[in-house]
């Protein structure tokens, strides 16, 4: 009983902050307050940026739903929510901007859901390592002034809201892509929010964003994926045991995102399968020409070939003195 009073009376203190904020705008008016933020899902990610918020963005009102309930009222006794509720409804009406935190392939269904609901002004964004076929799906629900793709280039090893934290996005690159109909008022705003959480907004267009990420992190997990899978299958007869007896560091930091989860990928692999088939070529086109050169004998190959490449890698991260 309590606790449910100490709720109510935060909920009033944040509504009286949240009209008093829009009705009393300095002679700078800003062109848009987002002050009433929703979420559709609520692990790790929604829930680091629902945390940040809380953190530098207080007088916000928020607002999540998902699957399952329980962290959201954690999330409400941690007093990083206002409301919290099991399905999309009319409680989302108010929102200046909602983040739809599922997985690739359910974010679209929402849009139907939401599109008699919110108001003209609300922005609409994910946090899909996918963007153009969101995009799309969002213009073909007749949202897409509303739309505006996100993603946060963070994670953890960790899931769900029990290891979402502030910081998690903290310095992290943050990709937003809007459209030719996005309006400077909205992206203004986005951008904002971004700052505000301290996280570094990057702005690209989703096709742009789709090839890199395709490059920079799609292609590397198929990569390391196929890897171990060939030293699982080397793994047998003559050589059976001596693989796990061998292996050590090189192997253990190659494959590491071997492990990520098979659902996730699946999804991605099926959300950007022009990008990632296309590098996907070139990649294997480039082992190919590694293996004509190691079959003629022609070891200089070799050396140019990890030369260049640490060069390049190195302007990424520096040089590894591990």
């Amino acid at each position: 009983m309590l606790l449910y009073i100490k709720i109510q009376m935060r909920n009033r203190l944040r509504e009286f902050l949240i009209a008093s904020l829009r009705h009393s705008r300095s002679e700078m008016e800003i062109s848009m307050e987002i002050l009433q933020i929703g979420f559709i899902g609520f692990g790790l990610i929604g829930g680091s940026i629902a945390k940040a918020l809380r953190a530098y963005r207080p007088q916000c009102h928020m607002i999540a739903t998902s699957r399952s309930l329980s962290p959201l009222y954690q999330a409400q006794k941690d007093g990083v929510l206002d409301e919290v509720t099991d399905c999309v409804n009319e409680q989302f009406s108010g929102c200046d901007i909602i983040f739809i935190c599922t997985p690739v392939v359910t974010i679209t269904k929402y849009f139907e859901l939401l599109k008699p609901l919110i108001k003209s002004s609300c922005i609409l964004t994910d946090v899909g390592s996918v963007k153009e076929s969101i995009y799309t799906a969002a213009k073909n629900a007749g949202l897409e002034n509303n739309f505006i793709g996100g993603h946060p280039m963070a994670g953890s090893e960790q899931s769900g809201y029990t290891s979402a934290h502030a910081d998690l996005l903290c310095g992290a690159k943050y990709v937003i892509t809007p459209s030719a109909h996005t309006s400077k008022e909205h992206l203004d705003a986005y951008v904002e929010l971004v700052k505000d959480i301290k996280a570094v907004p990057i702005v690209m267009d989703p096709a742009t964003h789709d090839y890199c990420a395709a490059a920079i992190s799609h292609v590397p997990h198929l990569v390391s994926a196929a890897l171990a899978k060939l030293v699982k299958d080397a793994d047998t007869g003559d050589y059976k045991d001596y693989m796990h007896l061998l292996a050590a560091g090189g192997f253990k930091d190659t494959t590491r995102i071997a492990a990520s989860s098979p659902e996730m990928w699946e999804q991605i692999c099926a959300a950007n399968p022009t990008a990632i088939s296309q590098l996907l070529g070139e990649y294997i086109n480039s082992l190919t020409a590694v293996k004509e050169h190691i079959d003629s004998g022609d070891s200089h190959y070799i050396y140019k070939l990890f030369e260049e490449a640490g060069i390049y890698r190195n302007t990424f991260f520096g040089p590894d003195r591990s």
